[in-house]
């Protein structure tokens, strides 16, 4: 008998490999934290013993999702910015939460988002935390990164400009602060394939001509991948119109800005030349069609970036402007909002919007060879559905019932990097319900710190639940 860590067993299998192959009633063995072999059951579970036996039977595996863009120190924000424009809710929440928020803060704040996305079965992460005006705000933020198990990408914006177009000032700092804590970061938590340090942009208005010039220069001579918000709504090309002449994303191919090496995110108001300059540059793109809608900020072309062979991963944006971190919702939606879009039901199916949540992100992170499907040699990274709800039964289509019928109720098991991090729906490495209140309490603690609590509006203002 050959050893191993886990086996797998009797589960039916979505490999998401290039024939989306569908294997019923098949084993997967581990070891370490790779995929040492997958075959059927009956002739696999003979040939390994292993540490950790789970039987699958009725139970669907799937590839681990990956979660494009977020920003998880905005958990502390749900609720708090509903019917507001973007502008607006930055200023009012997540501006002043980022600039009160205190390193002991962001760690269980953020901690508390990863659960959620453990929950709903993800097992990579890109995050952007605002500016940190102390260093201990990167490092408690990466600590709960690594703290969850998930593999994470950490990304904080620059922001050297912007005040006549509502950045608030203590956002904003000269861009060779910001290259100087990147530097520091990535000396302090040099690359692997768990953990590796991003540089981040907010948005093109947010950034002088030399500010983006000095951020490319600094990406390129390290090696480091960058991320930005592009055409989130109407703001980019208005601002870029004011400053530059042109629109934003032709002004940035002109400064040489578009590259393999940056993900877009949102990109919402793209046009045809916009596209066009994308896919020429083979830049990656973000669709996050709850915060997209949340803010009213409208609907990306996704199918027309689709038919031009861009990258595509899928995110759930912040708890902020979504209220939730949920990626299970975020498909769901992904696929209903351009089928509205279009006014057609068959523009996008399944399939695609799982292809997107997989292989897109693996794609997008760089690591197309060691994530985002099934297969052996891959790093084992999966999650699995159980039928253990009306909402989700019958099932006649395992990746359809993904989709459009499960919640995080179904998500019973989420592995990432061969380690177990929640079985029978209980995450096994975390208190999960401690954390959950320190949250809580935190949350209201710093609303009311920051002002956030008195300048919105709801309906109700208690301080505990």
């Amino acid at each position: 008998m050959k050893k191993a860590d886990i086996l797998l067993t009797h589960g039916l299998i979505v490999t998401q490999d290039k024939d989306r192959s569908v294997l019923p009633d098949h084993s997967i063995v581990i070891i370490g934290n790779r995929i040492q072999a997958i075959g059927p059951s009956s002739d696999i579970d003979g040939q390994y013993e292993a540490e950790k036996i789970i039987d699958l039977s009725g139970k669907i595996i799937f590839p681990g999702l990956i979660n494009t863009h977020d920003h998880l120190f905005q958990v502390a924000t749900k609720g708090l910015g509903e019917d507001m424009a973007v502008q607006d809710w930055v200023t009012v929440v997540t501006a002043p939460t980022a600039a009160n928020i205190t390193p002991d803060e962001i760690y269980t704040i953020c901690l508390s988002g990863c659960l959620e996305l453990i929950h709903s079965g993800v097992t990579s992460v890109i995050d952007m935390n605002y500016m940190a005006y102390t260093f201990g705000l990167h490092d408690e933020n990466i600590h709960a990164l690594v703290d969850s198990g998930l593999r994470g990408r950490y990304t904080s914006i620059i922001s050297d400009y912007g005040l006549q177009y509502g950045i608030p000032e203590y956002l904003i700092r000269p861009t060779d602060w910001f290259i100087n804590q990147y530097a520091q970061l990535i000396e302090k938590y040099p690359p692997t394939e768990r953990l590796a340090v991003w540089v981040a942009i907010g948005a093109p208005w947010t950034v002088s001509g030399e500010g983006l010039d000095k951020a490319l220069d600094f990406s390129k001579r390290t090696g480091t991948p960058m991320v930005m918000h592009i055409g989130e709504n109407w703001v980019d090309n208005h601002c870029s119109i004011d400053r530059f002449g042109m629109n934003s994303v032709p002004y940035l191919e002109k400064i040489g800005f578009l590259r393999p090496e940056l993900l877009a995110i949102h990109c919402v108001t793209l046009d045809d030349e916009d596209i066009k300059l994308f896919a020429k540059h083979d830049v990656k793109v973000s669709y996050n069609p709850v915060s997209n809608m949340y803010l009213g900020n409208g609907i990306p072309p996704m199918m027309k970036i689709q038919e031009a062979g861009l990258t595509i991963g899928l995110g759930v944006d912040g708890a902020g402007s979504n209220n939730s971190q949920d990626m299970i919702e975020t498909m769901k939606v992904a696929a209903l909002l351009q089928k509205v879009a279009a006014r057609d039901a068959s523009v996008v199916n399944a399939q695609q919007i799982l292809d997107w949540a997989t292989l897109g992100g693996a794609k997008t992170l760089g690591l197309e060879d060691q994530i985002g499907s099934i297969e052996v040699g891959k790093q084992a990274d999966l999650f699995v559905i159980a039928p253990n709800s009306a909402k989700v039964v019958p099932i006649h289509d395992p990746v359809a019932t993904l989709v459009y019928s499960c919640g995080q109720e179904n998500v019973v098991m989420t592995i990432a990097n061969g380690v177990i991090l929640m079985q029978d729906g209980v995450i096994q490495h975390l208190d999960e319900e401690k954390i959950i209140q320190q949250c809580q309490e935190i949350s209201l603690a710093l609303a009311e710190r920051c002002g956030s609590n008195s300048k919105v509006k709801r309906s109700w203002k208690g301080n505990a639940l």
